[in-house]
C-alpha cells in the first residue's frame, strides 16, 4: 500500500532518534502526518506483508463492545493486549521495579501470569481503555455516555451535525489505563449519501500498529456505513509520533552515533529500485550487533526494509454481514467480516511489540 510504504521511507529517511520512557526502548520517529485512502477503490490493508483480518477485527469489535479486560481477546487467541495487561498487574501489585522489562525475570513472570489469566485466576484488567470510554464514558454527575449509540443516532437523524465523535482519550482517566489510546479521536462526518472518517492517532508504531490501525479505522467506517445506510467514502488518517522501534542495547547502541544514523539514512535516500532495500538491509545487519533471543525482533528496522523491498499489490474487497451492528459485534469476526481478493506477499516477520 503506498501510503504505508511512503510513511516509513520518510522515517528511515529524515526520522530523529530518541529515548521512548515507557517501552525503554529507542525509536526513529517524524512527526505529524496524513495519510488518506479512498474506499471505493479497495478495502485499505498492507499488501507487502501478511496482516491477519481475524486479529484487528476481533480486536475492534472488543473495542465496540466496550470491555476493559484482556480475558476475551485472550480466549480468542488474540494476543495484542497481553504484554500490557501483564506489566499493568506489575505495576498494581508493586512489583515493576523488581521485575523490570526486557529481563528473563519478566519473560518467566509473564508466561505465570498467562497460565494464571487461562485457569481464571487472573482477570486480565486493563483499565478504562478505548471501549470503555466508547461506551461507557462517565459525565461530571457520573452518568455513563454511550458515545457509540449516541453518534450513531446523531448521524442518522442529525447527518449535518459536527460531532459526529468517539473520543477514547480521556484525561481523568489516563492514570488507570494500561496504556493510553494511540488512535483516541474518529470523527464522522456526512456530506449527501456518503460517509468520511478522520482518525487521529498520537502513537504510531509504524510496523505493527499502524498497519492494524489503518484496516481497523476502515473497517469502522464501513460497519457505521452499513448502520447508517450511508456509502463508506474517505478515511483520513492522521498520525502524530510516527515511529519505528530500534529495540534495545547492544542493538541500539549504533542510533546513539549520528555519524551512523547519517550513513544510514543517506544510504536508504539513495535506494532507486525496490531491490536495492535488501542491500541497505544486508548492510545495516552487517554493522549492528546481533539481537539477543530475549530481545529478538525488538528492532523494526530490518522489517521495515523488507517491506520496502516488496511491490505492494492490488486492494481487497470489504464485505460485511447483514445485520445490527450491535448484533455483529457480538459474534466471531470471520463470521461478520469477509476480505474478497487479499493476496499479501507472505514472509516470516520478526518484529515483536513493544510493551
Amino acid at each position: 500500500m503506498r501510503q504505508h510504504h511512503n510513511l516509513l521511507k520518510e522515517i528511515l529517511i529524515s526520522g530523529e532518534v530518541q529515548f521512548e520512557p515507557r517501552t525503554q526502548e529507542f525509536i526513529l520517529g517524524i512527526s505529524g502526518r496524513e495519510s488518506r485512502f479512498d474506499l471505493r477503490d479497495g478495502f485499505p490493508i498492507i499488501t507487502t506483508k501478511n496482516v491477519n483480518p481475524r486479529l484487528l477485527v476481533e480486536e475492534l469489535f472488543w473495542k465496540l463492545r466496550g470491555e476493559r479486560s484482556v480475558k476475551s481477546l485472550f480466549d480468542a487467541n488474540v494476543h495484542i493486549w497481553d504484554a500490557n495487561a501483564f506489566q499493568k498487574y506489575l505495576e498494581n501489585n508493586d512489583l515493576a521495579k523488581k521485575i523490570p522489562k526486557h529481563t528473563q525475570a519478566w519473560e518467566d513472570e509473564f508466561e505465570s501470569w498467562k497460565e494464571r489469566l487461562t485457569e481464571g485466576k487472573e482477570d486480565g484488567d486493563l483499565g478504562p481503555v478505548y471501549g470503555h470510554q466508547w461506551r461507557h464514558w462517565t459525565n461530571k454527575n457520573g452518568e455513563e455516555v454511550d458515545q457509540l449509540k449516541k453518534m450513531v443516532s446523531d448521524i442518522r437523524e442529525r447527518p449535518g451535525s459536527r460531532y459526529h465523535i468517539l473520543n477514547a482519550y480521556n484525561t481523568g482517566d489516563r492514570a488507570e489505563m494500561a496504556l493510553g489510546p494511540c488512535p483516541f479521536w474518529d470523527q464522522f462526518t456526512v456530506y449527501g449519501d456518503q460517509l468520511d472518517l478522520t482518525a487521529v492517532q498520537r502513537s504510531c508504531d509504524t510496523i505493527l500498529g499502524v498497519p492494524f490501525n489503518i484496516s481497523q479505522e476502515a473497517t469502522l467506517l464501513g460497519m457505521v456505513a452499513k448502520e447508517t445506510e450511508l456509502e463508506a467514502r474517505t478515511l483520513k488518517h492522521y498520525t502524530i509520533n510516527t515511529h519505528l522501534y530500534l529495540g534495545v542495547p547492544p542493538r541500539s547502541d549504533f542510533w546513539i552515533n549520528p555519524e551512523n544514523v547519517k550513513e544510514f539514512q543517506g544510504r536508504v535516500g539513495e535506494v532507486t529500485k525496490r531491490a536495492e532495500y535488501k542491500d541497505v538491509r544486508d548492510w545495516y545487519l552487517s554493522e549492528t550487533s546481533e539481537e539477543s533471543g530475549l530481545n529478538f525482533g525488538k528492532d523494526h528496522i530490518p522489517d521495515a526494509l523488507t517491506q520496502l523491498a516488496k511491490r505492494p499489490r492490488g486492494l481487497p474487497t470489504l464485505n460485511l454481514k447483514e445485520g445490527s451492528l450491535y448484533d455483529l459485534i457480538e459474534q466471531p469476526a470471520n463470521d461478520v467480516v469477509r476480505l474478497e481478493g487479499y493476496e499479501p506477499h507472505r514472509w516470516k516477520t520478526s518484529a515483536v511489540m513493544a510493551a
